[in-house]
């Protein structure tokens, strides 16, 4: 039987979790006992750190949220990247996590943009462009949360990715501009909690010909 890889901390947070827990046991060992709430900080960092599997749903037309979090907005409006018509959906992620960043759908990254590529006035801090098999554009942007603003995206140019693969790391309550096609229905409304990689938020329409 295969071992799985996965670790139910995130690895971007490994070195601080570390960190943490040596300084913990220094305090043990010259305080003995009365260190517990350097313990409960462990605790505490670790479930903050938290990088559950996710079961990405069996759906080929389905678009899975990329985090979790709260929809915040559901609208149409002008892509400023594609410069098109698109359904928008806006995720805000909470201060407690998990901030692990997973691909909407399967296909090809097309472009990135940041620093001054970035649409003036959009507040966001990096946009991916995914395209499906089926030429359904997708893109994504990300604006940090107010108390850290690094982002990591681990995707490139040219790279393929699977729906659900995890792809990046945003921590303490980013926001998430989904752009798809304008026709993709909407599967959540403002206030829905929705979890990354296996929450469902859209669905792409594919309308087949009509034969002769």
């Amino acid at each position: 039987m295969p071992v799985s890889q996965h670790s139910s901390v995130a690895k971007e947070g490994m070195p601080l979790l570390i960190a943490v827990i040596v300084g913990a046991l220094v305090l043990q060992m010259l305080y003995g006992s009365i260190t517990w709430p350097a313990w409960l900080v462990v605790v505490v960092v670790g479930w903050l750190l938290r990088d559950p599997q996710r079961a990405t749903p069996a759906s080929p037309l389905g678009i899975v949220a990329p985090v979790d979090g709260k929809i915040i907005a559901v609208d149409i409006c002008k892509d400023p990247y594609l410069s098109s018509e698109s359904l928008k959906i806006s995720i805000r992620m909470p201060l407690t996590g998990t901030f692990t960043l997973r691909s909407v759908t399967e296909g090809n990254i097309i472009q990135h943009w940041m620093g001054e590529t970035i649409p003036h006035g959009t507040g966001h801090a990096h946009a991916v462009w995914l395209q499906t098999d089926e030429e359904d554009d997708v893109v994504l942007a990300l604006s940090p949360g107010h108390f850290f603003g690094r982002i990591a995206c681990y995707l490139s140019t040219g790279d393929r990715v699977g729906q659900g693969r995890r792809c990046g790391y945003i921590p303490l309550g980013a926001q998430l501009d989904i752009y798809l096609p304008v026709d993709s229905p909407a599967r959540v409304k403002v206030g829905d909690k929705v979890f990354g990689g296996e929450s469902l938020i859209a669905q792409f329409v594919h309308r087949t010909p009509i034969s002769d």
